[in-house]
């Protein structure tokens, strides 16, 4: 049992570090398509919902189909990443930088669009860095303490 919690533990750290890089790489994704393309909205969704990169942001193909019926793209955008509770779990704090950015793409023109990418580029990359430095840290030590708390409790009970 603690040693599957140490497991438990060390692969939501895993886990969140793929969720935030998925998160850089669509803002990327945005920002390429804003700057080159000038693409609207709902054609910038359609292309991130056709890709397979994003097998962590199932809010994607939610918000798409909000929009399809009719939603206004930022209150869709919000309503898909509040239904994505493992999502939301695993950003904690950091879910209300992705529902803002929802809600700053496609407000203003294309330069500040481009601006609000950056600066939450910048949020989730600093996060990212901190994740991986946490997640080097503690991938290790978490299942080899979970293990040893098992074996304690084995001898604790003989």
């Amino acid at each position: 049992g603690f040693s599957f919690g140490g497991f438990s533990l060390a692969s939501y750290y895993t886990k969140r570090i793929s969720v935030i890089r998925e998160i850089l790489l669509m803002i990327s994704v945005i920002e390429t398509q804003l700057n080159y393309a000038c693409l609207p909205v709902s054609d910038i969704l359609n292309l991130l919902c056709e890709s397979e990169r994003y097998e962590n942001l199932g809010f994607l193909l939610k918000c798409r189909s909000e929009t399809e019926n009719g939603e206004p793209f930022p209150n869709a955008w919000k309503k898909s990443v509040k239904s994505e509770k493992e999502l939301c779990r695993l950003l904690s704090d950091f879910t209300v930088h992705l529902e803002r950015l929802g809600a700053d793409i496609g407000s203003t023109d294309v330069s500040g669009q481009l601006r609000c990418c950056e600066y939450y580029r910048r949020i989730f990359e600093s996060e990212l860095a901190l994740r991986e430095e946490t997640g080097k840290k503690y991938s290790k030590l978490f299942p080899a303490l979970g293990l040893t708390l098992g074996i304690s409790a084995a001898i604790l009970m003989i």
